[in-house]
């Protein structure tokens, strides 16, 4: 059985990501910092970043066995000349990612994962306003509530402004 271009690249992918996610969360957060010396108990400052990339690498295993399934099953996912996915959606969904890379340095986390959660929201298709406001807000809240006042981290309020504001919803809604 000859493998297709398009299976070969479904089938690298997921595992590159997997191996990528992998090394970094073994060998690259922090390198040289005793990150399980500054732990309060069982989490500390490497815990999460460690436990989202074993994450990623578990989601990329399991897309790849998937993608070994259908290649085995010989059977396309979407019929000829279309796609299983969005590529319209894309280019904006790479951007936004972009977008709140930079923009949790500049207006801090609370503020760009509202705006992110809320951008990405729409982007995938949901179009009720009311909802992706209470996923936006409640969603941010949760995340907040999460990292801030459970485990203690403390993640960037941005500049200038931003960071007042942020003071100012991290008193509102308790974290301190």
């Amino acid at each position: 059985m000859a493998i297709k271009l398009s299976d070969a690249l479904g089938l690298a992918a997921p595992l590159a990501t997997a191996a990528a996610a992998l090394v970094i969360a073994r060998w690259y957060i922090a390198p040289g910092v005793d990150l399980e010396g500054m732990a309060r108990g069982v989490a500390g400052p490497g815990t999460w970043p460690k436990a989202t990339l074993y994450c990623v690498a578990a989601c990329s295993i399991i897309i790849l066995i998937r993608n070994i399934l259908e290649i085995l099953a010989s059977a396309p996912a979407v019929q000829a000349g279309e796609s299983a996915f969005d590529d319209a959606k894309l280019l904006p969904g790479i951007a936004l990612l972009i977008g709140y890379g930079i923009g949790i340095s500049e207006i801090g986390i609370a503020w760009s994962t509202l705006i992110f959660v809320a951008g990405w929201l729409v982007l995938s298709g949901l179009r009720r306003p009311l909802a992706v406001v209470l996923v936006s807000v409640l969603g941010t809240a949760g995340v907040l509530y999460l990292f801030v006042k459970l485990c203690m981290m403390p993640l960037e309020r941005g500049k200038g402004p931003f960071e007042q504001a942020t003071i100012v919803l991290y008193r509102l809604l308790g974290i301190y």
